[in-house]
């Protein structure tokens, strides 16, 4: 029995003695104690305000990436927003080739269109012009609901010559 207490305070002393951790200012008295406590605050105090700085450090990286993601989330909404408009555009602009084509393509207006885009071979291959064209047979058809066929066309004539000159 005697070698089971001695093997078990074997045991149990050396793990006491790893559980805590060890004073450095032990076995120190008078103005060397409190030299070593005084010295041992001021390491707890320096740990601490570093500590302190490192958190302060991680808030603000944390603050700039949350900003960082605030702003990439208002570039993509910006961008989708830009991307409906576009969508919106091109749309408008189909269904305005398509009106433009449907008021000058009848059948009795066939003729008319030819003979109008043989004397306008910009009108499909030059797209300023085209263009022009297009966004002033919108405004036509907005203010002059009744010009339809050849006069219709050569008003777009008239004013792609005016902004671009006569030149064909």
């Amino acid at each position: 029995m005697k070698s089971y207490l001695l093997a078990l305070s074997v045991a149990v002393f050396p793990a006491a003695i790893f559980a805590q951790p060890a004073d450095p200012c032990a076995g120190l008295a008078g103005p060397a104690l409190a030299q070593c406590r005084g010295d041992q605050q001021k390491l707890q105090q320096q740990q601490l305000e570093q500590q302190q700085q490192q958190l302060q450090q991680q808030q603000e990286r944390q603050n700039q990436l949350a900003e960082q993601q605030r702003q990439m989330q208002q570039q993509l909404e910006s961008m989708r927003q830009q991307n409906q408009l576009l969508q919106q555009q091109l749309e408008h602009d189909k269904s305005l080739v398509q009106s433009v084509r449907a008021s000058t393509t009848g059948e009795s207006k066939a003729p008319e269109l030819k003979s109008w885009k043989s004397e306008n071979p910009w009108f499909g291959t030059d797209f300023a012009k085209t263009q022009l064209a297009m966004r002033y047979a919108r405004q036509l058809q907005r203010e002059q609901p009744d010009l339809v066929g050849r006069p219709f066309l050569d008003a777009l004539t008239a004013k792609v010559n005016d902004t671009f000159g006569a030149s064909n």
